[in-house]
């Protein structure tokens, strides 16, 4: 399966989480397509490249994992426009984090709340075991 990984990448970025949810994907027998997200930020030629490239992968997986356990605009762009293309999306946050209400309300998501990040890569690997 094609998963797009959407993490925040400017504020609020998380790399080691990310890197964890890469793992849960990878160690399933999935793809990570959107492997920028877990290095060194090197932004394509232009801002509206960054655009085109992201809102693409997000429409095109087969399923987004989104961290929300941090506000983001990018990840909630990404994960609308996954959510309109018809892809699965799964929605990782910390428990007790405030998180955006029209994302909890949302229809066709999944959610792993987690209390400690210990608990994102079974909990993930649950979740890519099963077929949507």
């Amino acid at each position: 399966m094609r998963v797009y990984l959407s993490v925040p990448m400017i504020t609020n970025r998380a790399l080691p989480r990310a890197q964890l949810m890469a793992n849960a994907i990878t160690d399933s027998g999935n793809v990570v397509t959107s492997p920028w997200v877990l290095g060194q930020i090197d932004a394509p030629a232009s801002p509206i490249d960054v655009f085109q490239r992201d809102r693409t992968g997000s429409e095109e997986c087969d399923l987004l994992i989104a961290d929300v356990t941090e506000p983001s605009i990018g990840v909630g762009m990404e994960i609308m426009a996954a959510h309109k293309a018809g892809r699965r999306v799964i929605l990782v946050a910390k428990k007790g984090n405030m998180t955006s209400r029209m994302l909890w309300h949302m229809d066709r998501k999944e959610v792993l709340e987690y209390a400690e990040e210990s608990e994102i890569y079974p909990g993930l690997r649950r979740l890519l075991e099963r077929k949507a």
